[in-house]
C-alpha cells in the first residue's frame, strides 16, 4: 500500500512528549518497512529512534487514502543509504484515517477559488487541514453545498511557497455572527497524495509551533 519514495509521518513519546518525525519509504519486503532517517517535523534535526519503540505511522496509499498503523522499530540497517527498520502490519490492520482526525490549524492564506461556468475569485481562508478548507466567502458570491469547483491554495511557510491544486466541494455555507462575515467549508475530492501528505504536516508543524509558543509565554 505504501509507495516506494512517499513520505511517512511518525508518531512517538520521549520523555513523555509527542513528538512527530517525517521521512521516507525507501523499501518493503519480508513484511518490513525501511525507511530513510526520519527528521523532526519542527526542528529539522534528524531523530534517534530505539530498537523496541513503538510508534504510528501515517502515509497516504496508492489509492490516495490515509492509512496509520502501529509499529515497533527493529534496528537499524547500513547499505548505501542508513534506514531504519519497522514491522509491516498486513494491509488489513492498517487503518483509514477518516476526514474528521485530520489535524486542524488556523491559517490566513490566500486561496483562488475556480467555480465551473462562474467568474473566479480570491479570497482568504481562516482554517486548514489536509482534508479540507475553511474560507471567508465575500458578498455576491453565489454558491451552492455539493457545488464542485476547483481550488488553488497557496501555503506560505518560511519565505517559501507552494501552490496546491485540487478538487472539491462545498459542505457548508454560514454566516458567522461574531465576525459579520459569510464563511464556507470545502471538501478536497481530487488532491494528489503528495500534497494531502504536505499539508498534513504542514497542519502539524503549526499545532506544534502553537504549542511551543504557549509554552514560553
Amino acid at each position: 500500500m505504501i509507495g516506494i519514495g512517499e513520505n511517512v509521518l511518525l508518531e512517538y513519546i520521549e520523555e513523555n512528549e509527542l513528538k512527530k518525525a517525517k521521512s521516507k519509504a525507501v523499501s518493503i519486503e519480508n513484511n518490513e518497512l525501511l525507511i530513510a532517517y526520519p527528521v523532526d517535523v519542527v526542528t529539522g534535526r534528524t531523530v534517534i529512534l530505539h530498537n523496541d519503540m513503538e510508534v504510528t505511522v501515517e502515509f497516504v496509499g496508492k489509492d490516495e487514502v490515509p492509512y496509520r498503523f502501529t509499529s515497533r522499530i527493529k534496528g537499524k540497517v547500513k547499505e548505501k543509504l542508513q534506514m531504519i527498520c519497522l514491522e509491516m502490519p498486513p494491509s488489513e490492520k492498517m487503518k483509514r484515517i477518516q476526514r474528521r482526525q485530520y489535524v486542524r490549524t488556523d491559517a490566513v492564506l490566500d486561496v483562488l477559488i475556480q467555480p465551473p461556468n462562474k467568474e473566479e475569485f480570491c479570497t482568504l481562508s481562516y482554517n486548514i487541514s489536509a482534508g479540507g478548507i475553511a474560507v471567508i466567502l465575500a458578498e455576491g458570491r453565489s454558491l451552492q453545498s455539493g457545488e464542485s469547483l476547483r481550488l488553488i491554495i497557496s501555503l506560505s511557510e518560511e519565505e517559501n511557497t507552494r501552490q496546491i491544486e485540487t478538487e472539491a466541494v462545498v459542505r457548508r455555507i454560514f454566516d458567522d455572527l461574531k465576525s459579520g462575515k459569510r464563511k464556507m467549508t470545502l471538501e478536497y475530492t481530487g488532491i494528489a497524495a503528495s500534497d494531502q501528505q504536505f499539508l498534513l504536516q504542514y497542519c502539524i508543524r503549526r499545532q506544534l509551533n502553537k504549542r511551543r509558543k504557549a509554552r514560553m509565554e
